[in-house]
C-alpha cells in the first residue's frame, strides 16, 4: 500500500444496476482521496481510476464513520502511520445514504485545507505537549503539529536541534510567534483565531537544502 494513500473510499456495492464507476471515483478524487477499493465492477473502476489518476487497491474492512467522528478516526490512524478505509455503501443508481454523504462532505471540507500535509505525513521522533507531530515523508524538513480544538494557549514541540525558519497555521497561513531554547520550540497560539474545523495543523519549516544556494549574479 502506498503510504501516501491516507484515505481510501471502500465502495461496497449492493447492486451493479445503473452504478456509475466514473461518478464514484470522481467523488473520491474530489474529497482528496488518492485511492479507492470496490467489491464489484473491477474493470469499470479501473478505467475510471485511470481517468482521474486515482489508484484502485484491494479492499479490506473499513471504518463506518459519521460527520461527527470521521476526522477523529482519520487522524487517529494517521498518527500511527496507517491509512483509513472508509466504507461507502452504494445501492443501485449510485445511491449513497445521507449520513455517508454528510461524512464525505466533512472530509472534503477538512481535506481541502489540510489534504497535502495529511496525505504526505508520517510518524517522526518529535513530541508535543498538546496534540502530536508528524513529518513530511518526502521533505523531512517539514513537520506538522496536529492540535485539536479548542486550541491551547501554546504548544511546546520537543526534539528539534535547530530553530525553524518559519512556523505557520496551514488553514490561514498566519504565522504565530515562537521561541526556541534547549531544543524546545514554543509556539504561541494566544493570538490565533479559533476555527470551526477540528484538528488544526501547524507547519514547521526547518532549514531546507535550497537555503544553502548562493545568490547568482549576472
Amino acid at each position: 500500500m502506498n503510504p501516501d494513500f491516507a484515505i481510501i473510499l471502500n465502495f461496497k456495492l449492493k447492486s451493479t444496476k445503473d452504478v456509475d464507476a466514473d461518478f464514484l471515483v470522481k467523488t473520491a478524487r474530489d474529497i482528496g482521496a488518492r485511492a479507492v477499493a470496490t467489491n464489484q465492477l473491477q474493470d469499470e473502476f479501473k478505467l475510471a481510476c485511470a481517468k482521474y489518476t486515482v489508484a484502485l487497491v484491494d479492499g479490506r474492512d473499513g471504518i463506518d464513520a459519521t460527520s461527527d467522528d470521521v476526522i477523529d478516526k482519520l487522524v487517529a490512524n494517521r498518527k500511527i502511520g496507517q491509512s483509513s478505509f472508509i466504507n461507502v455503501e452504494v445501492a443501485e443508481k449510485n445511491a449513497i445514504s445521507s449520513a455517508t454523504k454528510e461524512a464525505l462532505t466533512t472530509v472534503n471540507n477538512w481535506m481541502h485545507i489540510f489534504g497535502h500535509a495529511f496525505n504526505d505525513s508520517q510518524p517522526c521522533n518529535l513530541t508535543a505537549d498538546s496534540g502530536f507531530v508528524l513529518q513530511n515523508r518526502h521533505l523531512h524538513y517539514q513537520k506538522y503539529v496536529f492540535v485539536n480544538k479548542p486550541l491551547p494557549k501554546q504548544v511546546i514541540v520537543s526534539g528539534l536541534t535547530v530553530a525553524p525558519n518559519r512556523v505557520e497555521m496551514i488553514e490561514n497561513r498566519c504565522e504565530p510567534a515562537f521561541t526556541f531554547q534547549d531544543n524546545a520550540l514554543t509556539i504561541d497560539l494566544t493570538e490565533i483565531t479559533s476555527s470551526n474545523l477540528p484538528w488544526q495543523i501547524i507547519r514547521i519549516q526547518e532549514h531546507r537544502p535550497e537555503d544553502d544556494i548562493k545568490e547568482t549574479k549576472f
